[in-house]
């Protein structure tokens, strides 16, 4: 089955004539009808229907088509491999929730700018289940905190570090963080969640049994319901967000203070490590930044 052939077929759905398509492609019209009927009679079809003046595109035609178009996009990525300069084709693209906000869309946006024949598609889920789809190929990279270990042909690069704080509402007044976790109501950052689990593995460390009053998954409703008295809570400050927030009141957690870490994961032996590398180059010289987009 011949790409150029291919191609002329997929010329035609788009130009709507025999002309149209052969000028498109640079080729005799009876060029490009000799690829059409090579392929008529290699797959024992009609592509076209030339009772009609012009002819037209029959339902086999306009599934063919349909096919070519994939098959032709993939011989792009393929040929994209021999060009350094320029990066084609899909890539699936897992990121925590918390990093949705401020650090990828910008990242992946001038990603995407620099290589507008990219096709990124981006999944979000805790990091333990991107990790899994990592393994599994169904991602070929992942933004997830950084894991303390990693499965064999995994690889990660450290994109940032995050402190840990621990944040209460504004009116609450000052005192030792040990008797503030100890005495007011605690708002876990989500146990499912790897930041959450090294919470509460250091909070175990330093015996320190907090008054759980909830659990919740998102770093802006735990902010907002701190804020508005509902409890104290441990949670990151996060890259790109310069501002702090007037009802909030921060003090770095641990001793040594303790930061979550970002990594960009993917599997060692990976087809689109050249992505993986630029996107890399992105996220890092955002964080290196001092203008975050707004």
């Amino acid at each position: 089955m011949n790409l150029r052939f291919l191609q002329s077929a997929v010329a035609f759905a788009q130009a709507g004539s025999l002309a149209g398509s052969a000028r498109a492609l640079g080729l005799s019209h009876s060029a490009v009808s000799l690829h059409i009927k090579g392929l008529e009679d290699e797959l024992q079809i009609a592509i076209l229907d030339r009772t009609t003046r012009p002819p037209r595109l029959t339902d086999d035609g306009l599934a063919l088509v349909e096919h070519a178009r994939h098959m032709l996009a993939l011989t792009d990525t393929i040929r994209a491999l021999a060009t350094a300069d320029t990066l084609v084709g899909q890539v699936r693209i897992g990121v925590v929730p918390s990093a949705l906000i401020r650090l990828i869309p910008p990242a992946l946006a001038r990603l995407r700018a620099a290589h507008p024949g990219l096709d990124i598609q981006i999944s979000s889920g805790l990091s333990g289940q991107l990790l899994n789809d990592l393994r599994n190929r169904d991602l070929d990279t992942a933004l997830v905190t950084q894991p303390e270990t990693l499965p064999d042909g995994v690889q990660q690069t450290l994109i940032c570090r995050e402190p840990l704080d621990v944040i209460t509402a504004a009116t609450v007044p000052s005192a030792p963080l040990r008797d503030l976790l100890e005495t007011h109501p605690f708002i876990w950052f989500s146990r499912r969640t790897w930041t959450g689990q090294q919470i509460e593995r250091h909070l175990r460390l330093q015996q320190i049994t907090v008054k759980t009053a909830m659990e919740i998954d998102s770093i802006e409703a735990i902010e907002s319901l701190v804020a508005n008295g509902f409890g104290i809570a441990i949670s990151p400050r996060r890259v790109g967000f310069s501002g702090s927030d007037p009802r909030l009141n921060r003090s770095p957690f641990g001793a040594p203070d303790l930061a979550r870490g970002l990594s960009l994961i993917s599997l060692e032996r990976n087809p689109r490590k050249r992505v993986v590398q630029a996107l890399t180059a992105e996220l890092r010289a955002l964080v290196a930044s001092d203008t975050w987009p707004q």
